[in-house]
């Protein structure tokens, strides 16, 4: 946490790692006026009103959730209607700037008034969203924020948060409310960056940047690119932008045209806002990142008039240079390749809860403490479980070289509204999360979460095709599983599968594993759909219960609990073994999992992340097994 006066601001730092305005910008966490709004009254009673705020009778350190100790309320029971407030004042410096309202993420639903005003709403959980609020702000200000999350709501995507009182099995705390960063920030009322997306092309030695940008150009306006490599400048570029915001073709040669394919084309314009250009990166200062050596390249960009040198907008980002495929390996078999090179991918399944806050991370020493146990135990990677991430998560997986699957919290009934639930935000966390070069692999579904009796129900699996295709229409560029676990469909990048004890024993060849996708107790495969080649991952194994402390009540354990430590490194070691000895078909495992989660003793760590054997231990035997 940092001290401003006598202000306590948890997690200060910037939230928006690869869109960096880094000294215009306000972060509103802290303390904040806090109702539980259990008779739904607060609407017709006008609580978002200036002269109503008595109804706010507790406070609340935002951006933990109520039902967390860090909080300062910690009620775990039955609330799923409440409101915030937070007074606050724009610093002169900023009296003449467009003023956004950014909220990390919500859960579920909210509505924001600002001085009595509505200003939006939204819905999901889990991925951000803004508000201009220029033209609603006053000398003093007061945001007020009504929050709904309904509890037992299974149409919802609420991953692992339980819909009972009692936590049992692989189920956790639920989450309602702010629980990531809300700051405001201040840019030109005239020019600014909305978005920024990066892909790199390893194979052509380029980068291709899409921009989007907020104002109307002129004919001195330029964009001005500098890529830089340990501060060592590698590339740079001038565009012009005088077709921002107006409906024309003309651009600067550098800008790519977009491809209108429609019965007249000359009936139809390029959006002008919206762009894309390509930079060369310079084959001697090619460095590529991968889970060795996680270079990456700074990006400056500004928007400016080159006549007046008046500066409209700076930012600062970053991107990797990598490249995730698969390749035939012969044998009709498929390999995973990174940068061109076979990938064993050493999982940990990682569900990002922690013991005090829940699904907010207490601050980014440990979201990087997290990783780095991935590191110190000899894996490379792992599986963010049933819940979409901070972006700081991804940011130190970027900057410290771990492999990341991009998952989202699933619903548990399908229905028209649980699908178009879920479809709004992954497509938004996808968008969201495009640029980091961690993440390599997108799953939208666990184990038929949200599609349950798919296997005899044709529309289920019809939906789960369609969520294959219409990730790969937005990322191309990573590799997408359908289903992970089992009921799998023939649009599916990898065939991905969970074993656990006391039905551990793994096929002795390939040809088993292909026969068992029919024997196992979930078919690995829907009907009619078969195995033809993909690459193969046992993206849950292990999971053994081990209570290093002896103080965890109704603990719980897939198969029996293992008594001492030895024990269990033993047969952990000797699961990983299995896997070695079968690496030429299977090409990585996730094991359930880095750290314990309440009532679930899986971990290597425990909840509070003491290790339950010396990490170097495995990381030694490991360093020496698979590829």
């Amino acid at each position: 946490m940092k001290n401003i006066g006598e202000k306590i601001i948890p997690r200060p730092e910037y939230p928006r790692p690869q869109l960096v305005r880094k000294d215009n910008w306000i972060n509103l966490n802290g303390e904040w006026d806090f109702a539980f709004d259990d008779a739904n009254i607060g609407l017709k009673e006008r609580w978002h009103k200036k002269e109503n705020s008595k109804n706010f009778d507790r406070k609340i350190i935002v951006p933990f959730c109520f039902q967390s100790k860090m909080s300062g309320i910690e009620d775990t029971s039955f609330h799923e209607v409440f409101w915030y407030r937070k007074e606050f004042k724009i610093q002169k410096q900023f009296e003449k700037k467009k003023v956004l309202l950014h909220f990390g993420a919500v859960d579920y639903s909210c509505v924001i008034y600002l001085n009595d005003a509505y200003v939006g709403s939204h819905e999901g959980g889990y991925i951000g969203f803004s508000f201009d609020i220029t033209n609603f702000l006053e000398e003093n200000n007061i945001l007020v924020v009504r929050v709904e999350d309904p509890s037992h709501d299974l149409e919802i995507p609420r991953g692992k948060q339980f819909w009972k009182s009692d936590l049992e099995l692989i189920f956790y705390p639920r989450v309602s409310g702010i629980w990531q960063t809300v700051w405001l920030e201040f840019v030109s009322p005239e020019l600014y960056i909305e978005n920024l997306k990066i892909t790199p092309n390893i194979d052509k030695s380029e980068v291709i940047f899409e921009i989007i940008i907020n104002g109307i150009g002129y004919s001195k306006l330029y964009l001005f690119i500098d890529i830089s490599f340990k501060n060592q400048t590698i590339a740079q570029k001038n565009i012009n932008l005088d077709f921002i915001g107006k409906i024309e073709q003309r651009k600067d040669r550098n800008v790519l045209k977009e491809r209108i394919e429609l019965f007249h084309k000359d009936m139809f314009f390029e959006n002008p806002n919206r762009f894309k250009f390509k930079v060369k990166v310079p084959d001697d200062k090619l460095f590529l990142w991968d889970i060795y050596s996680p270079n990456l390249y700074d990006i400056s960009l500004k928007v400016q008039n080159e006549e007046t040198g008046e500066i409209y907008d700076e930012i600062s980002s970053y991107f990797g240079m990598r490249k995730i495929s698969i390749s035939d390996f012969g044998n009709n078999l498929e390999r995973i390749l990174l940068n061109g090179k076979p990938l064993y991918q050493k999982l940990f399944l990682v569900q990002g809860y922690w013991p005090d806050s829940l699904y907010t991370p207490p601050s980014d020493e440990c979201i990087k403490k997290d990783i780095q146990y991935v590191i110190d135990f000899g894996f490379n990677g792992l599986r963010t479980h049933q819940k979409v991430f901070d972006p700081r998560f991804l940011y130190w997986c970027d900057k410290m070289g771990v492999l990341v699957w991009g998952e989202i919290g699933n619903a548990y009934r399908f229905s028209v509204k649980s699908q178009l639930r879920l479809i709004n935000e992954f497509v938004a966390e996808v968008e969201r999360d495009y640029n980091h070069p961690s993440i390599i692999v997108w799953v939208p579904l666990n184990e038929g979460w949200g599609v349950s009796g798919a296997e005899k129900d044709p529309k289920r699996g019809y939906y789960t095709s369609a969520l294959y295709f219409l990730i790969k229409s937005i990322d191309s560029t990573r590799l997408i599983i359908d289903d992970d676990g089992w009921w799998h469909t023939e649009n599916n990048d990898v065939c991905s599968r969970h074993s656990y004890p006391p039905n551990d024993s793994l096929p002795a060849t390939l040809d088993d594993e292909i026969k068992s996708h029919k024997r196992s107790m979930e078919k690995i495969y829907l009907k009619p759909y078969e195995y033809k080649g993909e690459p193969v991952i046992y993206s849950e194994i292990g999971g053994f219960g081990y209570d290093f402390k002896e103080k965890i009540k109704n603990k719980w354990g897939y198969g029996g609990l293992i008594e001492d430590s030895e024990s269990f490194f033993r047969k952990v070691l000797d699961l990983l073994k299995e896997f070695d000895a079968r690496k030429e078909w299977i090409q990585g495992f996730c094991y359930t999992e880095l750290y314990d989660q309440f009532q679930e003793i899986n971990g290597l760590l425990t909840f509070d992340r003491e290790p339950k054997f010396p990490p170097h231990k495995l990381k030694e035997r490991l360093d020496t097994m698979f590829f």
